[in-house]
């Protein structure tokens, strides 16, 4: 493939995000924006190129012969389209998550090993300089991590109004930790067991409240606190990993800290500075899906690591609806198998 056709399903904010980087990579062209709303695809379009069309629907959007759709709709209208495109083998790109149910990602799953077609899921803080620098420090095998703790406490559920409307999100979980329960597990490899508890601390609709303990397959262990509600306080996603004699830390996705060793200097980077679309690992993920569909070759989120961190979430749920621990690696295990 010489130059990706691309065509954006959404015209959102991260649509916009996508679009603007797209337009800076001379191997792919936007050739469609499609929303149920023609005036938000009209304007991204405009934004996107003079050549862009538009579309009303994700088969609209095919037709105006694009080969690869980026998937930029609510989480909980994600399925349908994608399972479209890879019926049709239109390589797809979805932003998180891959479903909203074990159930749908497995179809995803299914539907992705059967199409001629490359599907990825966009997990961008995997590129995100803070957490690229601890990862290195990780496969270097200066920071060999036993136990960590991860946070994210979102400011509020009331802006913009959707993400209290478990129909669009699926759940909170599903909204912005999920891009940490795949952190997690890029990280520290696949998960043996959860136990999760969970409450609704404010919200009348779903848990918003959640205290998540995780023992790795290597004997690693985490927890990780996430609430819906506690304000917009600085840092609101925050990690720490401790190992031998070494700790990293990081304060949202702007300042990170790692020491190695009991008397060795502090490694410290400030990235406040930086463009988010780089900073926050929007760029590194569009350019390495890009150069998979130009080269063939399998994109950095295949549909086995989606589902693989899909099925992680749903046992979290799992785990804090029944009140028991859920041993993972068995369940994993029947699935695959």
């Amino acid at each position: 493939m010489n130059k990706v056709k691309v065509g954006i399903l959404g015209a959102g904010h991260i649509a916009a995000v996508h679009a603007a980087l797209l337009k800076q990579d001379e191997r792919a062209e936007i050739v469609g924006i499609a929303d149920i709303f023609e005036d938000k695809a009209k304007e991204l379009a405009a934004e996107a190129g003079p050549d862009v069309r538009t579309a009303g629907s994700i088969e609209e959007l095919i037709a105006l012969g694009v080969d690869t759709v980026y998937v930029t709709t609510p989480n909980t209208m994600h399925v349908s389209p994608v399972l479209h495109c890879l019926k049709n083998n239109v390589n797809v790109f979805s932003e998180k998550p891959m479903a909203t149910s074990e159930e749908e990602a497995r179809q995803i799953r299914d539907a992705a090993r059967e199409s001629k077609a490359f599907y990825n899921l966009g997990m961008n803080r995997r590129y995100a300089y803070v957490y690229k620098k601890i990862k290195s420090y990780m496969d270097s095998g200066q920071l060999d991590a036993y136990s960590a703790h991860f946070k994210m406490n979102r400011g509020e559920l009331l802006h913009p109004a959707w993400t209290s409307d478990p129909a669009k999100t699926g759940g909170f979980l599903y909204e912005t930790p999920f891009h940490l329960m795949d952190l997690c597990r890029y990280y520290f490899g696949e998960v043996k067991k959860v136990k999760c508890e969970a409450t609704q601390a404010v919200s009348d609709s779903e848990p918003d409240n959640f205290a998540i303990l995780l023992t790795f397959e290597s004997g690693m262990i985490m927890t990780f606190n996430t609430f819906a509600h506690s304000g917009w306080s600085f840092p609101f996603e925050a990690i720490e990993i401790y190992g031998k004699y070494s700790t990293a830390s990081t304060a949202e996705l702007e300042t990170v800290k790692i020491a190695c060793g009991l008397e060795g200097e502090i490694d410290s980077s400030d990235y406040h500075l930086m463009p988010v679309s780089k900073k926050w690992g929007y760029e590194e993920e569009d350019r390495l899906f890009i150069e998979a569909m130009v080269n063939g070759t399998e994109p950095p989120v295949n549909a086995e690591e989606a589902y693989k961190s899909t099925f992680l979430l749903t046992s979290i749920y799992e785990s804090a609806k029944t009140g028991k621990e859920i041993n993972i690696a068995d369940q994993l295990n029947k699935v695959l198998s």
